[in-house]
């Protein structure tokens, strides 16, 4: 399989589930990391986190002891910034935690009795108010227009439980107030297309790597991608025998790339 990344120039890396799991560094993947920028490949970092500030998921990789630079980490709320600032006179609601709305304080946040243009629907597992979901829902129905950051229906917590995501809420509010939402995150076209933009690479030299099969292997493919699953985080619960279009690859890790590289 050494053929398969004879022409590949840049990867879009996604983080948790593939590079870390559970509060640590998945085994090898920081020499593999090494190893890509070593051989020329461009890599970017590419996750639906959205309870953090890109920033922070930054520090978090470095920590770690990954090699990475802050301009490779790509991020929902990167991406929700540059459409806002597309709209500078647009008003916001925003239900996302304390961290992520520290990142829109350029922008007009309404007050409690203003009507909004956009509804913000982030993570905000730092305050689970369902009134606050409420009043997103009575913005919505008021006419303001729902942004959700990203599309992941549930996550896998530090002890590897599933917890509902982002994606659910996105989706009750859309389907409770018959309205579409736009999305951000993964695994939006458009999300991947600027991802795409920012390695400045052709895209047939491009290769995505993720454990979540809607989010990055689905993604990948809606924008003609090459798709490799891991075999950790969600990955692990793949079943190659549920009908669906099957990744390029299938390896049991990150650093299982190395065999390859």
């Amino acid at each position: 399989m050494r053929s398969f990344f004879k022409d590949v120039k840049a990867i879009l890396c996604d983080i948790d589930g593939t590079l870390y799991f559970k509060g640590e560094a998945i085994e090898g993947a920081i020499d593999t990391v090494s190893l890509i920028k070593d051989l020329g490949i461009k890599i970017l970092f590419f996750t639906n986190t959205d309870s953090k500030s890109p920033h922070q998921i930054y520090n978090i990789l470095k920590d770690f002891g990954f090699q990475i630079q802050e301009d490779e980490v790509f991020s929902p709320i990167i991406a929700l910034k540059e459409f806002l600032a597309k709209h500078p006179r647009k008003k916001i609601f925003l239900v996302t935690t304390q961290e992520v709305a520290r990142e829109f304080q350029q922008f007009d946040i309404v007050e409690e009795n203003e009507t909004p243009d956009f509804v913000i629907i982030g993570d905000f597992q730092d305050d689970w108010d369902v009134s606050r979901l409420n009043r997103a829902f009575q913005h919505v129905l008021q006419g303001a227009t729902l942004l959700g950051t990203q599309g992941n229906i549930f996550y896998l917590d530090r002890e590897g439980n599933p917890v509902i995501d982002t994606g659910s809420f996105v989706q009750m509010i859309a389907r409770a107030t018959k309205t579409k939402a736009k999305i951000f995150g993964k695994p939006s076209k458009e999300y991947f297309e600027q991802a795409i933009e920012l390695l400045n690479v052709p895209r047939e030299k491009v290769v995505v790597i993720g454990d979540d099969y809607e989010s990055d292997i689905q993604g990948a493919f809606n924008v003609g991608l090459k798709a490799i699953l891991v075999k950790t985080g969600k990955g692990k619960y793949f079943d190659i025998n549920d009908g669906k279009k099957l990744p390029d690859m299938i390896i049991p890790s990150f650093s299982s790339l190395k065999e390859y590289l």
